[in-house]
């Protein structure tokens, strides 16, 4: 598993918020209706969908958002949320299989990718970047805060 590190700057994205331990499927059920609402989001880059973790302090729970990058945030969409990308050296992870295996993708980066490739995460937001190459060919790419 090989893993690219990169230094990015912070971004603003707007996006539906999940949180909780996500048992049942939410966060899937959660993007079908983003996938219906992002249109209402103001000043997009279209390029740029992300799936956003954060807030993971508590055993078993976590804030997941389903989430499109801004420019300029002018107005938040009814039940939608901002966050700010932290700006910051994170390790890129490409995952190319169908979508229902990124749970195990996750499992894997943080059980051997990162060692593998001499990483260690820090403290911080994760995050998934879907952009063009998703609806091509189902690749995204997973950003891991690193030292």
């Amino acid at each position: 598993m090989e893993a690219k590190v990169v230094n990015l700057k912070s971004e603003k994205v707007i996006g539906l918020v999940y949180r909780g331990p996500n048992q049942n499927g939410e966060i899937p059920a959660m993007w079908e209706v983003f996938n219906t609402r992002f249109k209402e989001i103001i000043n997009p880059d279209l390029t740029k969908f992300y799936g956003l973790c954060y807030d993971c302090d508590t055993p078993g729970s976590f804030a997941y958002m389903a989430g499109l990058a801004v420019s300029e945030v002018t107005q938040l969409p009814e039940g939608m949320e901002l966050q700010e990308l932290p700006a910051g050296k994170y390790a890129i992870f490409t995952f190319k299989d169908p979508i229902s295996k990124i749970g195990e993708f996750w499992d894997a980066i943080y059980k051997t990718g990162l060692k593998e490739n001499g990483l260690e995460a820090v403290n911080g937001m994760t995050f998934e970047l879907y952009d063009e190459r998703f609806h091509q060919t189902g690749e995204c790419d997973i950003y891991i805060p690193v030292k």
